[in-house]
């Protein structure tokens, strides 16, 4: 059973009873102590934390020629979804004129020394020239069919299309390397360009990460699998944390995978970002329903007979509140006005009881 202390304060008894301070509604009244609800909500370790959208570098590609040359046609434009290996520009070259022109003298000497193996073989097999320079015809066969295939990938790679017919064709074709977005053009018709010149960046925007700029102090509390919410409404989870800090700005950069609202942001876009940590149970109390004693933070919850001192965690501080975790359950009534004469009452009560 509770030992009840009675104390006097201010002409009146109070009485305490362990730690529970029991008030008559008149004399909560005449302390003149006021009370609020507590609210729930959920915890976040930082918000307002500045962030960019960006594509992960496996996803970006630039569609380019593998020759110099003179851009002669494009057929897409910023924003057009493209498929791998689409066309996407055309490109004159004397370079791919001269590769063709290799091609096809290399193709008429293969086909010319194809037939006089034939006749060698049939020559092998009548006698008439020894096996040594049946297998040479072979041989130099075989390394020249060799040769052709390397200029046809050569031509291939270059975007030139081997002629049937002997004619050569004066462009050559840039293909898209993924699927994805064009996200810049880098030539227009008319322009000369260098091999390897970029004439599109493409990305594949199925994946988007948020780069968040967090100081150091709150990187600390910040795990792999805590989930983000942007003020744009998508929501990401933390894949990497930056074991160095950013010069410029002395912070640390935590990157996360979009997991849901995708649509609703950019590449390249700024926004702000919270990191949401749902597995700590957070309430919301005014900053005038704390004190604090000797490193303790403590909440006064109105109970049947008076109220309660209870010893919470500050696990935030906003303009006007707190977000405190403890043991409660987040609909209390606290007391928010006449509080230092409850603390007053609680700490006398306790040197009292010593």
């Amino acid at each position: 059973m509770k030992k009840l202390l009675i104390i006097p304060l201010a002409g009146a008894i109070i009485a305490l009873s362990g730690n529970e301070i029991i008030l008559t509604p008149k004399q909560i009244a005449d302390i003149g102590i006021v009370t609020a609800p507590l609210s729930n909500t959920q915890t976040f370790s930082q918000s307002n934390l500045p962030a960019t959208v960006v594509i992960p570098p496996r996803q970006l590609s630039i569609a380019s020629s593998m020759q110099g040359g003179v851009v002669q046609k494009v057929f897409v434009g910023v924003g057009d979804t493209i498929r791998a290996g689409q066309t996407v520009a055309l490109v004159s070259s004397t370079e791919g004129l001269t590769l063709q022109r290799e091609y096809l003298q290399t193709a008429s000497r293969l086909n010319r020394l194809e037939s006089l193996v034939k006749k060698d073989e049939t020559l092998y097999k009548e006698g008439i020239i020894s096996e040594r320079e049946f297998l040479k015809s072979k041989q130099e066969t075989a390394l020249l069919s060799t040769e052709l295939a390397e200029k046809r990938g050569m031509m291939k790679m270059m975007g030139v299309s081997p002629s049937n017919t002997g004619t050569l064709n004066t462009t050559s074709a840039v293909k898209a390397p993924i699927n994805g977005i064009v996200l810049e053009q880098s030539a227009i018709i008319g322009q000369k360009i260098d091999a390897m010149s970029p004439i599109y960046k493409i990305a594949d925007l199925s994946t988007l990460w948020i780069e968040i700029q967090t100081p150091a102090a709150i990187a600390k509390s910040i795990k792999v699998g805590d989930m983000i919410r942007t003020n744009l409404g998508a929501v990401a989870k933390v894949i990497k944390i930056s074991s160095g800090v950013e010069l410029q700005n002395q912070s640390v950069i935590i990157r996360a995978v979009i997991i849901e609202g995708k649509e609703l942001v950019r590449p390249g876009q700024f926004v702000q970002a919270a990191v949401q940590t749902p597995s700590v149970s957070s309430i919301v109390v005014p900053k005038n329903g704390l004190i604090r004693n000797k490193g303790e933070s403590i909440v006064f919850v109105k109970t049947s007979r008076g109220f309660s001192p209870i010893s919470v965690k500050v696990l935030k501080e906003e303009c006007t509140t707190f977000i405190i975790s403890g043991p409660l359950k987040g609909n209390e009534q606290i007391a928010i006005r006449g509080i230092i004469p409850l603390k007053g009452i609680w700490l006398g009560g306790k040197g009292n009881s010593k």
